[in-house]
Formats: C-alpha cells, structure tokens, sequence
C-alpha cells in the first residue's frame, strides 16, 4: 500500500528530532561518565535511555512513509515512548533529588507511564486532544512535591524544571489544537510541538547537569 495523500508529510518533519536524537546521545553519554555513586549512575541511565528513546521512535516514525500497518505500529511506538520519557525525566529528582516523597512519587509517575503505554499500544488512533491531556497531566504529576523539590535542588533548578514543564503544555496544546500551522506542506504545527520539545527537554538537561555539578545528588 502506497502512502496516501492525507498522510503526505510536511518536508521537516522528523528532522529536528533526528538531530535531537544524535545531540542527546552525545550529551547523555557525558552525564553517564560523570556519576560519582551507582544510584546517580541508576538514575542517569533510566533518564538517558528515556531521552534517547523517545528522539530516536520518533525520527523513525516521522522520517519514513511506512506502509499503513507499519506506520500504525510506529505510532504506537512513538506515543508510547513520550510517557517512557516523561517518567524517566523525573527519575534522577524522585530517586536522588526527594528524600521524603522520592519512593511515592516514582510509583505514580511509573504508574502513569505504564497506563499511558498500554493506552498508546491498545488506542493508536485516541484523538489528539486526549493525548496531550494525557502527556500534560502526567508531566505535571510532580506539583504535590514543589516545595520538597525547591528545598532540595534550588530555585534555579526548580525554575528549570517548571520552565521546561510550560515549555512541554505549550507544545502538547499546538499538538492538540493543530494550530498555528504555517506552512503545511514545509513547516507545520507538528514541527513546532517537535521544537518544543527539543526546547522544554534541553530545558530539564540543564536542570539535571546542575544538580550533578553542585553535589546535591
């Protein structure tokens, strides 16, 4: 089956997350080398393999016209691996970061993310707007834990942290609503959530380099 023409894609997309993926494995290979105990080490490798991950299905996805079963099972994949993420970006804060609340908050973001892939793997085609609720209301699963997370790590890396959390609404609400939509055939609204992306994950990179320079971990 050929790919057709409701499924041609704009001429950008898939590269910026091709690019993302290349550049996280480079940084992330770095943020390895520089752990100083195994449960940073632990810690780093959960949050790296999310970050590789999630760029990696989703240059796969979004680069190849896949045939309509492949590209369905690509879908999956990609949508699966955005919760993978956002439970392995606050692995390094629930399991180094929280001392208090670490163990419970792990359990409900891991828990989030295990309902979020069986609902990617078994409801493919859920309508966007359910989707970036979703992605949304996971990502903002650590609000309870605010103030332990400030007196933890800091206000600038706590501001990292929340900066980069609006940074990803931002996107999954152009994901949702579809615009704005430039120039649909070159650069359109996916290619901007796709930056958002980059933005609001280069965001909490950041944030998880301070916290490993200054010791907190």
């Amino acid at each position: 089956m050929n790919t057709s023409p409701a499924l041609v894609k704009p001429f950008l997309r898939g590269h910026f997350h091709q690019g993302a993926f290349y550049f996280a494995l480079g940084a992330c290979t770095m943020l390895i080398a520089g752990c100083k105990t195994s449960l940073e080490f632990v810690a780093m490798i959960i949050y790296s393999i999310g970050l590789v991950t999630l760029f990696g299905v989703s240059s796969l996805y979004h680069r190849i016209n896949w045939k309509e079963n492949s590209r369905l099972w690509m879908k999956r994949m990609d949508h699966a691996a955005i919760f993978i993420m956002i439970a392995a970006t606050g692995t390094p804060v629930g399991l180094l970061a929280l001392k208090d609340n670490g163990q419970n908050f792990l359990i409900v973001i891991w828990v989030a993310a295990f309902l979020g892939v069986i609902q990617s793997l078994f409801w493919v085609k859920a309508p966007k707007w359910l989707s970036a609720v979703l992605y949304v209301a996971m990502g903002w699963l650590a609000s309870p834990y605010i103030s332990e997370i400030k007196a933890a790590v800091g206000f600038p890396v706590l501001l990292l942290i929340l900066t980069g959390g609006l940074v990803y609404t931002l996107g999954a609400v152009i994901y949702a609503v579809k615009k704005p939509n430039p120039w649909p055939k070159i650069f359109g609204y996916h290619e901007i959530f796709h930056i958002l992306t980059i933005v609001a994950a280069a965001l909490h990179f950041i944030a998880i380099v301070m916290l490993q320079k200054t010791g907190v971990f």
